[in-house]
């Protein structure tokens, strides 16, 4: 008689292959759960560094370290990881120094910067064709950053549009950055409908821009001005606090209210101003007159609000011109206030390319035109921010100065690059007996097609796009991700001997946090 029926033999084969199963399954998800904990694709921020590099067995290892992890994964959207590409990274991360320091137009990084170039094949996956001395442990460059400033005293302020609610959705982006982290209330004129106002009003809340939508009959040109009697309303009724009133377009773009707000400190607000800024085009003053380009951004002060709302209805009554133009009409004729200029405000009043000026180091506070005259993803641009706050958007630095000697001429080679943050990478090259101060990197470069002679005279002396002897190679801003307290931004060119893609991650501020946005806008309820 067997020892084991074929009735027993087989409920154990199956207890134990049950058994065997959940103990692999155990040990998988513990492995899984690890790797969750500890992904090799996490920046070490901690201070502890990474070793790198094999050890031979009986000898003392030499060691190398790192202060990020070189295997971190790029968040890349699919249809960059698709194709084959020549890659690099560099870390920066900000020192959060006083709101009030200012920096040269141009600063130097004295470090090595840029690590060389890396073959990546489809799915960024490092090729075979890579030689060893490229992969290089990437060093941490830390640069001197002014932070925010202080929202408080945006509550003084009371912006208007006039527009419609489908613009302001699809511009929602954009216009969250500019207002919906401050304390200044926003009115926006839409034509008259059978729409639900208070619906829509809800809408853009619930997203965190704080606003208050208004029907009104008038046309677009005349809801403009129409901005006086809405803001005089708004202010008896909601805002009696308010000094100041701004007039902007939808598509205004300002880089930060708070310091648009503390610039505004300086003036008397008990007085009359009316300040904003000329076109940076000739023809375009020579058009509509010496006035503040609304696309720039208008300010008014609260007693010359009133003198202008004395006068509202004459002012309305004169025509079909630009809003922006008949208030400087009608300040003109009643207000007694010359045009205060601010020059940090832009108008651009010119068509693609536009790097030259976005890429001069001034100061911009504001910039127009964005998503009609010219294209630019003003969002994308300023991602950096929530890494290394407001003020280093624009920022520039040149780094990675390198001279090669020519040992049958004697003369030299020199390559250098410059990153205006959040908008390009340039690598400058100068050939053999060029001076080093061929490019006066204090003057804009003029990259757009409209005849120079029309915008010397707001811009000043422009250099040209090309000079002899010296090569560029410029590196455009495509994408820009946040990923926890750092901002990846992906800086991209398209060769002759391929894609080439420079990411550069922005460490948040050591301690943790990011570079200063912050949201104060509390849910069920807003400020008027």
């Amino acid at each position: 008689m067997p020892l084991f029926r074929l009735k027993t033999v087989f409920p154990l084969i199956a207890l134990v292959s049950i058994g065997v199963f959940f103990w692999c399954m155990e040990r998988y998800d513990r492995s899984a759960f690890l790797r969750f904990k500890h992904p090799i694709d996490r920046a070490n921020l901690s201070g502890s560094q990474t070793q790198l590099g094999p050890s031979s067995q009986g000898s003392t290892p030499t060691v190398s370290t790192c202060e990020v992890d070189p295997k971190l994964a790029a968040p890349l959207p699919f249809s960059e990881w698709l194709p084959r590409k020549n890659y690099t990274r560099a870390y920066f991360r900000p020192r959060i120094v006083s709101p009030d320091t200012e920096f040269h137009t141009l600063e130097e990084v004295e470090k090595p910067v840029l690590p060389p170039m890396v073959a990546m094949e489809r799915g960024m996956v490092v090729s075979p064709e890579n030689n060893e001395e490229n992969f290089v442990c990437p060093e941490i460059i830390n640069v001197d950053v002014a932070a925010d400033d202080d929202v408080e005293e945006t509550s003084k302020l009371l912006f208007g549009l006039a527009t419609t609610v489908d613009r302001l959705d699809r511009l929602l982006p954009s216009l969250l950055y500019t207002y919906g982290n401050t304390k200044a209330g926003l009115i926006v004129l839409v034509p008259e409908s059978d729409d639900d106002l208070e619906k829509q009003e809800t809408y853009f809340r619930n997203r965190g821009l704080d606003l208050t939508l208004k029907a009104s009959p008038l046309d677009f040109t005349a809801r403009y001005f129409g901005m006086v009697e809405a803001f005089s309303e708004h202010i008896r009724k909601f805002r009696p606090h308010t000094t100041w009133v701004g007039f902007s377009d939808d598509d205004t773009f300002f880089l930060s209210l708070p310091t648009i707000a503390k610039e505004l400190k300086l003036f008397d607000e008990k007085k009359k101003h009316y300040i904003g800024s000329l076109s940076e085009a000739s023809w375009q003053v020579d058009t509509f007159g010496h006035i503040a380009f609304g696309g720039a951004g208008v300010f008014v002060s609260k007693p010359l609000l009133d003198v202008l709302m004395k006068y509202y209805d004459e002012c309305q009554s004169w025509g079909e011109q630009p809003g922006d133009q008949k208030l400087g009409q009608c300040i003109q004729r009643f207000g007694d206030t010359q045009l205060t200029l601010w020059p940090s405000l832009y108008q651009m009043d010119m068509t693609d390319p536009v790097d030259g000026v976005y890429e001069s180091g001034r100061k911009i506070e504001s910039m127009h035109h964005w998503n009609s005259w010219y294209s630019k993803d003003v969002v994308k641009m300023t991602t950096v921010a929530a890494a290394a706050g407001r003020k280093s958007v624009l920022r520039r630095w040149v780094f990675d100065q390198e001279e090669t000697i020519n040992n049958s001429t004697g003369e030299s080679i020199r390559h250098f690059w410059v990153l205006t943050n959040g908008y390009s990478l340039v690598k400058y090259t100068y050939g053999e007996s060029v001076p080093d101060d061929v490019i006066n990197f204090d003057a804009v470069e003029k990259t757009w097609p409209e005849d120079p002679r029309g915008f010397e005279e707001r811009l000043g002396p422009l250099r040209p796009a090309e000079d002899e002897g010296v090569t560029k190679d410029r590196w455009l801003l495509h994408d820009a991700y946040v990923v926890g307290d750092n901002v990846h931004q992906f800086y991209v060119r398209e060769e002759d001997e391929g894609h080439s893609v420079i990411e550069i991650v922005w460490l948040g501020p050591e301690g943790g946090g990011g570079g200063g946005i912050s949201d104060h806008y509390i849910r069920g309820t807003y400020q008027q």
